[in-house]
């Protein structure tokens, strides 16, 4: 039997005035056998289809992965582009025993909304009715009857941080593979709620949202039940299917599917209010990270986070180290796994104007890392840093410091992180000691914080550090829990606020919460 693998995957964020070119795919666009070199060691989607054609016996045939980092909206060059040539391939390599897709679920292109409905449309067009297409989906999915009705199997992941790609995708190549054999008849059933699920709720190690993977868990024990997902929805997409979604697979009883689904969907609308609840402000949670030190954390403690297959369980703490470790805050603004600047100041020049010490973040800033490099190693500097994409991330802050150490900043982690992912190029690195009591690290390319390893690789030991900021919402948790003393979400201003009325929404559906507190779903 011959599997074609292929995909593309972007989290667009529709409010970012950064476009998704062509050259943005350039450097993470597989083709062939560079989707196993890159991926047969890793934690991501493609790891588990490779694992599940090892396993089940069958010929995973790869083709192309396109991904780009999350920005702004794909341009219809770069979309044309692209899926001529993977579409290219799969019509001409058939015909296929099945199809698997490696997508994220809420790609938005300037002449497609639904990237992934006109996507899957596309697939489904070449290779027919009767061929079994099934796609892995990331959590932050904004998912649409269309793009379900396109395939066969939608696999959600089910871990924020997405600790477990490998294990769903591994989950859909077997429902694909049974399908082929005719062994089972896969259908589906998607209900969209009116709601969503603000960014900092999202964290399936904590309730509410732990009670919604719990109930999937126990949805997809029921008989006939092939499996369940939960799509959080990915806010910053103004398109009209943002929103929760739970996706019931079953074994051809569709009313199987319907009922489980409309099950976990009504049992999620009782939370909408605790899954739509905002986060400090950058004053207050400075102030919190203050009073709430204890000390460092000693760097050879590490704990790592095991996978049940459902939620995240939290580690737990050292009786010896526990209280010890930085305070981490996240910069829910600029979180850069949702598409955001890397390069916000708001909280760096709110830890300067309070005098704050012990201070570790990073920022995107090709400008002044250029000016490091002139400088020189052990060379005091005096530069404006930071805030320089877009005029929504604060401005920049003037710091004097010296260039401590310089660095290529391609790294691999082999620790299991948010996404699966391995390998890591942030650009070239600079650690920037300054004056106020803060180590920035600065970098040519935006850095996603989801690994130590990116500060490691400069000698840097977030552990040591008082206050440490991480430019995401819930993805760095899987590097920062284990050495934190206590992570603190920050309602800062930016692309990916947690504040939603910052931005003009002009396409989602009429009646949805927290937009309409009246919303009603029956």
């Amino acid at each position: 039997m011959r599997f074609a693998v292929l995909g593309i995957y972007h989290e667009t964020n529709t409010f970012s005035d950064v476009p998704t070119d062509y050259e943005s795919f350039r450097a993470g666009t597989l083709r062939r056998d560079e989707m196993f070199e890159e991926h047969r060691d890793s934690n991501f989607t493609i790891a588990g289809f490779i694992q599940g054609a090892d396993e089940l016996g069958f010929e995973m045939v790869p083709l192309m992965y396109a991904f780009a980092g999350p920005i702004g909206t794909i341009t219809k060059d770069a979309y044309d582009r692209l899926t001529d040539e993977i579409f290219g391939m799969l019509r001409d390599e058939g015909p296929w025993d099945g199809v698997l897709l490696a997508n994220h679920g809420c790609a938005v292109s300037e002449e497609y909304p639904d990237v992934d409905a006109a996507f899957t449309a596309s697939v489904r067009d070449i290779v027919g009715p009767d061929v079994p297409v099934g796609v892995t989906f990331d959590m932050h999915a904004n998912i649409s009857k269309e793009t379900v009705a396109n395939t066969d199997a939608c696999v959600v992941w089910r871990t924020n941080p997405h600790m477990d790609p490998k294990q769903r995708g591994r989950k859909t190549a077997e429902i694909i593979y049974r399908a082929a054999k005719g062994e089972i008849k896969p259908v589906q059933w998607i209900e969209m709620t009116p709601m969503l699920v603000n960014i900092v709720k999202q964290f399936t190690g904590e309730e509410p949202m732990k009670n919604l993977m719990d109930d999937a868990v126990e949805a997809n024990n029921r008989p006939g039940i092939l499996d369940t997902s939960v799509a959080e929805s990915y806010p910053y997409s103004d398109v009209r299917e943002m929103g929760m979604s739970f996706i019931v697979i079953a074994d051809g009883d569709v009313d199987a599917a319907r009922d489980a689904a409309r099950w976990m969907a009504l049992r999620a609308w009782e939370h909408r209010e605790g899954l739509n609840e905002v986060q400090p402000s950058v004053e207050e949670a400075l102030q919190m990270a203050e009073e709430r030190y204890v000390g460092p954390k000693p760097v050879d403690v590490l704990n790592y986070w095991p996978v049940d297959g459902a939620a995240i369980q939290m580690p737990e703490k050292d009786p010896e180290h526990g209280d010890l470790g930085p305070i981490v805050l996240m910069d829910v603004g600029d979180n850069v796994g949702g598409g955001a600047s890397a390069d916000s100041t708001f909280i760096l020049a709110a830890a300067q104007k309070m005098g704050i010490r012990s201070f570790l973040q990073s920022l995107y800033d090709p400008e002044s890392v250029q000016a490091c490099l002139a400088a020189g190693v052990g060379a005091e500097v005096t530069l404006d840093v930071g805030a320089k994409t877009d005029k929504m991330h604060g401005e920049p802050v003037r710091v004097t410091g010296k260039v401590r150490t310089i660095a290529d900043g391609y790294y691999d982690v082999t620790r299991a992180i948010h996404g699966g992912f391995k390998n890591f190029d942030v650009g070239t690195e600079v650690r920037l000691d300054t004056t106020d009591g803060h180590t920035l690290l600065l970098t040519t390319l935006r850095s996603r914080n989801t690994s130590r390893e990116a500060m490691y690789h400069v000698g840097i030991f977030p552990e040591q550090y008082r206050v440490v900021v991480a430019k995401g919402v819930i993805a760095p948790r899987a590097a920062y829990q284990p050495v934190s003393a206590e992570i603190i979400l920050v309602n800062t201003p930016g692309v990916t606020t947690a504040d939603l009325s910052f931005f003009e929404y002009q396409h989602v559906r009429e009646s949805l919460y927290p937009f309409q507190l009246d919303a009603v779903y029956e």
